[in-house]
């Protein structure tokens, strides 16, 4: 019988998949943690809706950023594109019109769909961030409304094409830069938290129909006892060897771990698998003006 039985705990294993399977996914991060009887005795319909959930709940400041990492993993890769687009004075909305601003996001995207068919060429998957020009609570104007997103990048589909559709009636309305998407040890994680860097801005996220979610397999409460995951996230957490072989297949990006105030351990397992960009690495970069 393990610690965790003891005191009645059982330590929690879940993987969030960020792609098709285990065996493929370019991305996988897990969560190990302490789990009440109680949840370990629930049925796998409440451990799935834990687990769809679990980088969602305020249990931190960084729990939604980890849900977005997660899903532009999922759905997007090395070839794929960013895009900024940025307002000039006469095209800005005033401080705290985020319906305006809303709006002309959504237009953007309407543009870019009849770019699209017109072309035939298909339309992209995307996540996006806006950035609200925000008044405080002491009436002080912070930052200018603005607009970040992760395209998809269909066949035919150019950077030149997302810059100038940025524009009404042909003419822009504030700078725009399209470039390829910045994957870093795998994962885009950077420039997602980058996106979510100022807190003082409201901001919204959106995302396009169809995007593939984490999977979230059934956790595992047997693997680990509370001595193996101390030791674990004490004395091997820099170590790439130990948390290789305990997830074959992936390498180690980094391990975070955090005890709470009544001496509860949680330990985050950053994985990625070298050189697995969604099989859209080939897509010839070359830069299409729009018609």
């Amino acid at each position: 019988m393990g610690r965790g039985e003891v005191v009645g705990l059982y330590y929690r294993e879940q993987k969030h998949i960020c792609g098709k399977d285990y065996d493929t996914a370019p991305y996988m991060e897990v969560d190990l943690y302490p789990v009440s009887a109680k949840k370990h005795k629930a049925s796998r319909r409440a451990k799935k809706k834990e687990a769809s959930s679990l980088a969602q709940q305020t249990y931190n400041d960084n729990r939604a950023k980890r849900y977005h990492v997660q899903l532009v993993n999922t759905n997007f890769g090395k070839g794929d594109f960013s895009w900024t687009g940025t307002y000039d004075d006469d095209h800005l909305p005033e401080p705290g019109d985020t319906h305006r601003a809303d709006l002309d996001f959504t237009n953007y995207i309407k543009r870019l769909y009849r770019w699209c068919d017109r072309n035939g060429v298909q339309r992209p998957k995307w996540v996006a961030a806006t950035e609200y020009t925000t008044i405080t609570e002491d009436g002080k104007i912070c930052g200018r409304h603005h607009h970040h997103a992760i395209i998809q990048h269909t066949e035919g589909l150019t950077r030149d094409v997302l810059e100038e559709l940025w524009s009404v009636n042909g003419k822009r309305i504030g700078l725009t830069r399209g470039e390829y998407l910045d994957v870093d040890h795998g994962s885009v994680e950077s420039l997602v938290r980058y996106i979510s860097k100022n807190k003082r801005c409201a901001r919204s996220w959106r995302q396009s129909r169809g995007l593939e979610k984490p999977k979230t397999p059934p956790p595992n409460d047997s693997k680990w006892s509370r001595r193996k995951l101390d030791e674990a996230s004490t004395m091997y957490i820099d170590d790439t060897e130990f948390w290789e072989k305990k997830y074959p297949g992936y390498t180690l990006n980094r391990v975070e771990t955090k005890v709470s105030d009544g001496g509860m351990r949680h330990t985050i397992v950053i994985l990625r698998r070298a050189e697995c960009w969604h099989g859209r690495g080939n897509i010839k970069q070359t830069r299409r003006r729009p018609v």
